[in-house]
């Protein structure tokens, strides 16, 4: 990708006027230079990451140094462009390091970036010939042609041949002349600037990243960014857990036990009192109890210590129909995963005691590699739509902001079947 810094002039009066015409001719014309330099080392290099494969077993990491070094003279070409074309040519990034020499050896033979900005110096060979002779045609021909009249006759013959024209007459060399000067001053500036237009297309092309290279960044930038978000939200769910559990939740409970110690020490003195006690220590209790369950529905503190299989377990033995249980995840994924199949789980198991009339369920969670799959299974009456509730549309959201998948499989009839799926590398 590249960003112009300023609009070029189209016609070629204006063109004469900017300094661009000027620096694109230099830049042309430094393509020569180039190609002797910069294009050699590259070729060096490049054979050197050919080369040193072998010397990677050896602990010597020639490869690497040459692919790096290939980026390194790119670089030099960007800047020339952007000083003399004002042309901003996005860097190609080289491989990161794995850490192995042999592995990334191998990544610096096979890199497509190595291989793009060897082919831009191969293509600048070829064109740094075909710019020399035309700014050859575009600035030297025609001054030598507009001066004709004030010379052809001082050849030997008193005259000038132009492939098949012969100049012989000052009426002839007036009007090659004229001709030259119109060339000049009109085809010469469109030849400079159509050239460096092809050689900025190539450094573009060859030298920064490809339109689906900077897509495929984008869309990578883009998931990192919402998995921060969703990381952000897990995060701050947890520490409203914490708080409730350590604050609010505490202070009710110490509420609770002194009113307990109240109410005994009261004994039957005074029924009126007593009654109002027992209210509010029934109150503080109720309370507590609903803490709980706000703090299980933000983020349960056994999924943070113990993991899926204590939090589920847990979630099982509180379920209304009999719940058999199988959790294999192996090595146990983030927190974020994980809260969002914990939630999958109970959101399930919540919809099966309200509306499947079922006799049973099975819920299963598995590491399948980077995919972390949760099935829940009933033998209730089916039906159910995830598009027509609330609970199932938000467990799909939940599970797509993380680049999952939820299905639902559920005849009427034939019990449900719910199935997500959510990566976890």
């Amino acid at each position: 990708m590249s960003v112009a810094a300023s609009p070029v002039p189209r016609a070629p009066w204006r063109l004469w006027r900017s300094p661009y015409l000027w620096l694109a001719t230099i830049h042309i014309l430094g393509d020569s230079v180039v190609v002797l330099t910069s294009g050699l080392l590259v070729l060096c290099a490049t054979i050197l990451v050919l080369l040193g494969m072998p010397f990677a077993a050896l602990g010597i990491p020639i490869s690497v140094w040459a692919n790096r070094s290939v980026y390194t003279i790119a670089g030099w070409e960007r800047a020339r462009a952007r000083i003399t074309r004002g042309q901003q040519v996005t860097p190609l990034v080289p491989p990161p390091r794995t850490g192995s020499r042999q592995e990334d050896a191998l990544q610096a033979i096979n890199d497509p970036g190595l291989w793009r900005q060897f082919a831009y110096y191969c293509a600048l060979l070829l064109l740094a010939t075909i710019w020399f002779f035309a700014v050859v045609v575009a600035w030297s021909i025609p001054p030598v042609l507009i001066a004709l009249p004030a010379y052809y006759s001082q050849y030997a013959a008193s005259q000038a041949q132009l492939g098949p024209f012969v100049i012989d007459n000052v009426k002839s060399a007036t009007i090659v002349a004229v001709l030259a000067a119109l060339f000049l001053f009109f085809v010469s500036p469109l030849i400079v600037r159509a050239a460096s237009a092809f050689d900025g297309w190539l450094a573009k092309e060859l030298l920064g990243p490809s339109e689906s290279g900077v897509l495929a960044e984008r869309v990578h930038q883009l998931v990192q960014s919402r998995q921060q978000v969703v990381d952000s939200v897990e995060a701050e769910r947890r520490r409203m857990e914490r708080d409730l559990h350590d604050g609010a939740q505490q202070r009710l409970v110490s509420l609770a036990m002194t009113l307990g110690r109240a109410k005994n020490r009261l004994g039957d003195k005074d029924p009126a009192v007593r009654a109002l006690i027992e209210e509010a220590h029934s109150e503080a209790m109720q309370a507590i109890a609903e803490i709980r369950d706000l703090t299980r529905g933000l983020h349960p503190p056994v999924l943070t210590d113990r993991g899926l299989d204590a939090a589920l377990s847990a979630v099982a033995a509180r379920s209304v129909v009999p719940v058999r249980l199988s959790v294999d995840v192996h090595p146990r994924p983030s927190l974020t995963i994980e809260s969002i199949a914990y939630f999958v789980v109970t959101e399930a198991l919540t919809n099966v005691a309200k509306h499947a009339d079922a006799a049973a369920a099975e819920v299963r969670v598995t590491r399948e590699g980077d995919i972390l799959r949760v099935e829940v299974r009933d033998d209730g009456r089916g039906g159910a739509d995830p598009a027509g509730g609330s609970g199932l549309r938000g467990l799909s959201d939940r599970v797509a902001g993380v680049d999952g998948r939820l299905t639902v499989d559920s005849p009427p009839g034939g019990g449900t079947i719910l199935i997500a799926e959510v990566p976890c590398g």
